[in-house]
């Protein structure tokens, strides 16, 4: 099995999103305006900070919505990013959504690795220039379904939507434009929860003996509950759900000091880690906190564990 993999996630700013599909505001929204009289529960972006605000008082107030978030008597409240950044955040659950294409033409800098999360769409492609309006240096479609597992599964088997993907091995170029679409059929609707742009890690060298063992486990979790109440109704409150991930490595003892200063880089960053690469085993493709621990077995090789928190 090959891996694992860590990618370290870079910062976006609003310098890298050079243009997309979805405007902001989006059809859907409103930007605050100073002088309108909120209703409660009335909803207003800021394209200063791409978050949308909830009000909470009513009335006309001057104060930006951003500046009226505490105090005895909040104004507003901040309830998620507005739907052209929604992909750039930590949550799989805001999804950035237009009729197709969704595209986005983005300048991150010096990156080897995309990694993408709660994809919905029927391809995804990618076209890199080694500048913007340069020449194109990468290509690359991705169908978003699962390969089958054999030959009954292709002609017997269900589509599988391919909602993970991770595109590697791309030569940093310092000024590169990156563009970004997913489609599908006509007036289909397509989504994208997470786009991560950074520097993808092996934790062992090229070529090097070792990887990930057997008896990998993703682990669903969710953050629903039972709630029963006074008269014995009994019902399901749906929070939200995500993967934890359990791996171990093994690598040359030449790898392990390397690989515990990578673990130690990202043990509060949220990050993208991958068991494996290997088609059917994207459920090892993990967004969360991970910690771990470096095993030093003797000279020739070392074990590695880790373990993800998923926030997705």
């Amino acid at each position: 099995m090959s891996g694992p993999y860590v990618l370290v996630p870079i910062e976006l700013t609003d310098a890298m999103l050079s243009s997309s599909t979805i405007a902001e505001p989006a059809a859907s929204e409103t930007a605050w305006n100073a002088a309108t009289n909120y209703a409660v529960g009335a909803e207003a972006i800021l394209v200063s900070t791409h978050r949308v605000y909830t009000n909470l008082l009513g009335g006309v107030n001057a104060t930006s919505p951003e500046l009226a978030l505490t105090g005895a008597t909040p104004r507003w409240l901040d309830t998620r990013p507005t739907l052209r950044w929604a992909a750039f955040d930590s949550q799989v659950s805001t999804q950035s959504t237009a009729v197709t294409p969704l595209t986005y033409v983005m300048l991150p800098g010096l990156i080897n690795a995309i990694a993408f999360y709660g994809l919905d769409g029927t391809t995804l492609s990618i076209s890199i220039k080694d500048a913007p309006g340069g020449t194109v240096i990468y290509a690359n479609t991705i169908d978003l379904t699962e390969p089958p597992l054999d030959y009954y599964d292709y002609y017997f088997g269900r589509i599988k939507s391919l909602t993970k993907a991770v595109v590697k091995d791309l030569v940093p170029y310092a000024n590169a434009e990156i563009t970004i679409s997913i489609t599908a059929g006509v007036g289909v609707t397509v989504k994208a929860g997470m786009i991560a742009f950074g520097d993808l890690r092996a934790l062992l060298s090229t070529g090097e003996i070792g990887g990930t063992l057997t008896g990998a486990k993703a682990k669903p979790v969710t953050y629903s509950y039972i709630s029963t109440d006074a008269f014995g109704t009994t019902s399901i409150v749906r929070r939200t759900a995500a993967t934890d991930l359990d791996i171990t490595a093994q690598v040359p003892t030449s790898d392990a000091d390397t690989a515990l200063a990578t673990i130690q880089e990202v043990l509060d960053v949220p990050a993208a880690w991958i068991g494996s690469d290997t088609a059917n085993f994207t459920g090892l493709n993990v967004f969360g906190l991970a910690s771990g621990d470096v095993s030093y077995e003797g000279p020739t090789y070392s074990i590695i564990t880790i373990n993800v928190r998923g926030l997705i």
